[in-house]
């Protein structure tokens, strides 16, 4: 397959892709590619460039992303730019009917002064969600963010349909963990937004640098404020069902360089992503790997995601 030549500014290199699989990694729709097979020092991709974890590159691909090329380029240990094509591919998401009990109606029938709140709840958000291109305070894989983790269902990427008129995104994961459990930052970093959400109930965004954050909803209770510095595996705060949640549960989102992935893939091992290093054999089982589905579980919460 030839790819078709792209050039995006990349950090100031003019990064353009290749012809053929030379340098080309293939990741699906919320998913992250990476650079293996040389000692990286920084990275570049959509116009940003960004340190590299542990010396390898990370692509982060959003839930929506374009099926298509995007230039991507590795500055090495020596100053020496590489320069590659991430290929977005097509990835299927579902679509679950939800029904909510009547007390939440609120959340789909939303009253005037709710709106207000809600849409200020959404400009606080959108401040923070681009994270900070600071040296990266973590390492891949994350920690988990309760001390033990059930199997999430599998519905990161799922379209909620409520009824005729109302329908989410669901651009995080749901893990079924016991009301009261203590939520933990997943890695250390600063907390930039510690609130009561409409949507979300009580939430804390935390920013790791390399512009990775991440975020917890549902909290029954936050132990954090904004500007408190965390380290990996510091509570946050408490299970809870606050929001728009039809029972306890933590909702667990990431977002890397502003694009949504799928928290899963971070919290396993980084040698299980797509790598410009992979063989075509092996690209193609990393993919059919991501496409195998987890078990249905009952689906019983849901969340602004």
């Amino acid at each position: 397959m030839r790819i078709r030549h792209l050039a995006v500014a990349v950090g100031g290199l003019c990064a353009v892709s290749v012809s053929g699989a030379a340098n080309l990694v293939t990741v699906q729709q919320g998913g992250v590619g990476r650079w293996t097979g040389m000692a990286a020092k920084e990275c570049g991709i959509y116009g940003k460039r960004y340190a590299a974890v542990d010396a390898v590159c990370y692509y982060p691909v959003d839930i929506r992303a374009k099926p298509g090329a995007h230039a991507i380029a590795l500055w090495d240990q020596d100053g020496k730019p590489h320069k590659g094509t991430l290929r977005v591919e097509k990835k299927d998401f579902p679509e679950v009917q939800m029904t909510l009990p009547d007390s939440l109606d609120r959340f789909l029938h939303v009253a005037t002064d709710d709106l207000e709140r809600a849409k200020a709840d959404r400009a606080a958000v959108a401040k923070v969600l681009g994270g900070t291109i600071d040296a990266p305070s973590f390492s891949l894989p994350l920690a988990a963010p309760t001390a033990s983790l059930p199997k999430s269902e599998d519905d990161f990427g799922s379209q909620r349909v409520f009824d005729a008129e109302h329908r989410s995104l669901h651009s995080g994961r749901d893990y079924p963990v016991p009301e009261g459990n203590a939520v933990k930052a997943v890695a250390d970093g600063k907390v930039v937004l510690a609130a009561e959400q409409f949507f979300s109930g009580n939430s804390v965004f935390v920013d790791h640098g390399d512009g990775l954050v991440s975020m917890n909803f549902h909290l029954s209770s936050i132990a954090v404020k904004d500007g408190d510095v965390v380290k990996r595996g510091q509570t946050l705060g408490k299970i809870g069902a606050t929001g728009r949640a039809t029972g306890p549960h933590l909702h667990l989102g990431v977002r890397w360089l502003g694009k949504r992935v799928d928290p899963a893939l971070l919290l396993a091992s980084p040698d299980a992503l797509p790598s410009v290093a992979d063989s075509p054999a092996e690209a193609q089982r990393k993919i059919d790997k991501a496409e195998t589905r987890e078990p249905p579980e009952k689906d019983d919460i849901d969340d602004e995601g």
